[in-house]
């Protein structure tokens, strides 16, 4: 096993993780239009005579999300094909039960092929109509009970419907609460990708090793030449600058936190650079670097 071909198994997992992280952020967009309209305050005002407009503009704003949802999850089931063709088939590293969890999870659950369904509605026909209903309900403690829904007539009438797709359409009457699908939908999801995170972690173990194995020894060159070069006369830039040879952008995401104290962001990003390389740096070199920063 070659330290490049591990480099590059790991790239490609790690640049799935994109997808991944869209796919959640549009999630998170939609249920906060949701939960906005859902709200008894604001359902209440929505459905005033008056905001009919106000409704309506939601009712879009909706639409424009749910949009943006299905065809993120039509687009990470896709990379995920594409990653597991070129990292696991081609390559012929066993990730056995794979195509046997996908088969189980999605290819038979009329929950899934219904999202997918949604986005080729959604992106060849039309916008799927959202209707807004409000209903009194003694047992609730506003007294009010706001939905959201498809009509299931509507998406019937489609040429593009599988199946699965009706089935789940069929179970759920003449309207679909799509906030509860999706979120049902969004667990599933979820849970597939915990699952894989957790087989990929033993599959690409050695992968690993090697790449942190290098990760240090390139870190304690830099370290190195850095140790070398103090003291040093002349302008060397902010102790924050100073330290970029040895600190990555993740290091300085997370220093970040004490960036408005100069003494505190050097001590904990020294503890830092020990703690990563496994090697102490000189008490000289931290002398020298506490008395660069700026008083606080």
């Amino acid at each position: 096993m070659s330290l490049e071909d591990a480099r590059q198994r790991i790239k490609l997992l790690k640049h799935f993780d994109y997808s991944l992280a869209l796919f959640e952020s549009n999630y998170k967009e939609l249920m906060s239009v949701f939960n906005y309209m859902c709200d008894n305050r604001v359902g209440i005002e929505l459905f005033a005579i008056i905001n009919s407009w106000k409704l309506y503009e939601c009712q879009k704003n909706l639409g424009f999300k749910l949009h943006n949802y299905v065809c993120a999850a039509k687009s990470l089931v896709d990379h995920s094909r594409v990653l597991y063709t070129r990292v696991y088939k081609k390559q012929s590293i066993n990730f056995g039960d794979y195509e046997s969890e996908v088969k189980a999870r999605f290819d038979e659950n009329s929950l899934s092929k219904f999202v997918e369904f949604l986005r080729t509605y959604s992106q060849h026909e039309k916008l799927p109509t959202i209707i807004s209903s409000l209903s009194f309900d003694a047992q609730s403690n506003d007294g009010f009970i706001f939905t959201v829904t498809l009509d299931s007539a509507e998406l019937l009438r489609s040429s593009s419907i599988n199946s699965l797709s009706k089935k789940f359409i069929y179970e759920q009457g003449d309207s679909i609460d799509i906030k509860t699908a999706l979120i049902s939908y969004h667990q599933q999801i979820c849970g597939f990708y915990n699952w894989v995170k957790a087989r990929q972690n033993d599959i690409h173990s050695e992968d690993m090793s090697l790449l942190n194995a290098q990760y240090v020894k390139e870190r304690r060159k830099a370290l190195k030449r850095f140790i070398s070069t103090v003291p040093q006369t002349g302008y060397r830039g902010s102790i924050k600058e100073q330290l970029y040879e040895v600190l990555t952008d993740d290091d300085y995401k997370q220093l970040d936190q004490y960036s408005n104290n100069e003494s505190q962001w050097l001590e904990q990003a020294l503890l830092l650079i020990e703690s990563e390389v496994n090697q102490k740096i000189p008490d000289e070199v931290k002398a020298y670097l506490k008395s660069q920063c700026s008083i606080q």
